[in-house]
């Protein structure tokens, strides 16, 4: 008996220091740009940095754009269906689709500083499988 409450007390240590989610995602992010950012994803675009909106829990990417994708003519309905197809194929971001965050891209000008090109939020209603369930 006394070595089982031994190992109980032993073990809580270390159960208080396991991070919630959403302090997995803060501390991922805080990371990711520390490590990456500024990072060239195409020809047209910069991942400046993510962040994490604990609030809100929504993830959140900031990119600039240049070249001649540096436009305001872009379609935001046919550039969030992009985004959304991105989220629901994202398997790297499978843990945080099972606990239905929400995920936000903005997208900034190289010639306008500080103009938003795009700026869309994918919520769980728009990636998670509306046929889920169904047969």
């Amino acid at each position: 008996m006394r070595k089982i409450i031994l190992c109980a007390l032993c073990a809580l240590p270390f159960a208080s220091c396991h991070e919630s989610l959403e302090e997995r995602a803060a501390h991922e992010a805080e990371e990711f740009t520390r490590k990456n950012c500024p990072v060239r994803i195409s020809e047209f675009i910069v991942n400046d940095s993510m962040g994490y909106d604990k609030r809100t829990r929504t993830i959140r990417y900031f990119y600039t754009v240049s070249g001649m994708a540096d436009t305001p003519a872009i379609n935001n309905q046919q550039a969030k269906d992009e985004l959304v197809k991105g989220v629901r194929e994202a398997t790297s971001l499978r843990v945080y689709k099972e606990h239905s965050f929400n995920f936000a891209y903005t997208y900034y000008s190289s010639k306008n500083k500080g103009k938003k090109l795009i700026d869309v939020t994918v919520t769980p209603e728009d990636y998670e499988d509306r046929d889920k369930g169904k047969k």
